[in-house]
């Protein structure tokens, strides 16, 4: 029994030996080449250097930013652009008209700073404190909103635009 595991024991030796030798003549990293050993190799002959050669060049790193965001600057916000009725304050809108129409059904003509006209119902978010229009009577709308205080945080403005057909506090352009 004895002598069965010393040859068992010098087979595996013999098969781990061989096995690591193969392995190592795999990985040489040498490479193959298809000409004799003991043959030279061509030499490769340089052009000869020209005079601009002959001068001492440096390399200069540079970067052009050139179509390239400045990395800085937070990105730009990509969401879309305000209603144009929120993006002014009560004040610099002008009520131009006024169709009734019964009750919940009338609608108020409005022109804005850029001189662009929106038509608002009741129900209607407008201006930059995004006040809700309320009612839209005859000579004007009535328009809620709410402001910031730091007294009382529930604060509510009602602001009443009225109807303005006078010509001398048009915003500007509107009158060609």
């Amino acid at each position: 029994m004895e002598s069965n595991k010393i040859k068992l024991g010098g087979w595996l030796m013999t098969a781990g030996i061989l096995v690591v030798m193969l392995g190592l003549a795999a990985c040489g990293g040498g490479s193959i080449s298809s000409s004799p050993a003991g043959a030279k190799k061509p030499e490769v002959v340089a052009p000869p250097p020209s005079e601009e050669e002959g001068k001492e060049t440096k390399l200069v790193w540079s970067y052009d930013p050139t179509d390239k965001r400045d990395p800085f600057k937070l990105p730009a916000a990509r969401g879309p652009e305000p209603y144009p009725l929120r993006k002014y304050p009560l004040e610099q809108m002008w009520i131009d008209g006024i169709v009734l129409g019964g009750g919940a059904n009338n609608v108020a003509h409005i022109i804005l700073p850029d001189n662009s006209d929106w038509f608002v119902k009741v129900g209607d978010i407008i201006g930059i404190n995004s006040g809700g229009v309320k009612e839209i009577k005859s000579d004007g709308i009535l328009v809620e909103e709410q402001y910031l205080d730091p007294v009382d945080l529930s604060k509510i403005r009602i602001v009443e635009k009225f109807l303005r057909m006078e010509t001398e506090n048009a915003p500007p352009g509107l009158l060609k």
